[in-house]
């Protein structure tokens, strides 16, 4: 009896050795399996990411064939960027994105952003529409004018 439960104890052992060494190898398969995942959520979110700035890019172009390109309240900081160059020199003539306090995201849109930090909209978009617009048929942007902001010495 005694050799009988000596053998079933060592095949016991037997049996959990072969268990933990496939649970090992299972483990492995896993990580890499993981890794893997990992790689093509990362490349497919480089590719969202490439595809939405490649819409916005064709979205703000095919307004300007239009003819309407003018900047809206509803548009994001991003997407006002991207139809001017000189946008931050705006913005920050409105004390906007200049500084930690004040920083806006570019996710923000121009209504909220002046919204959160009680920046007269009205001026803003005229500011900003004033861009498109060449003075006397200059071709250099409109001069930007910012009537909340005071500067001391």
């Amino acid at each position: 009896m005694e050799l009988a439960a000596l053998i079933i104890a060592a095949v016991s052992l037997v049996v959990a050795y072969v268990a933990v060494r496939r649970a090992g190898a299972v483990d492995q398969r896993l990580s890499r399996l993981e890794s893997s995942l990992y790689s093509l959520k990362s490349e497919i979110m480089e590719q969202r990411e490439k595809l939405g700035e490649e819409l916005l890019d064709l979205r703000l172009e095919l307004q300007r064939q239009k003819g309407g390109l003018q900047f809206a309240p509803s548009m994001t900081i991003a997407e006002a960027m991207e139809v001017h160059p000189r946008v931050a020199e705006v913005l920050a003539g409105f004390h906007l994105g200049g500084c930690s306090h004040c920083a806006v995201s570019d996710v923000d849109t121009i209504e909220g952003a002046c919204q959160t930090y009680g920046i007269d909209q009205k001026s803003l978009m005229v500011a900003l529409n004033g861009l498109l617009d060449p003075v006397g048929g200059s071709t250099g942007p409109a001069p930007v004018r910012a009537t909340n902001v005071k500067v001391t010495f």
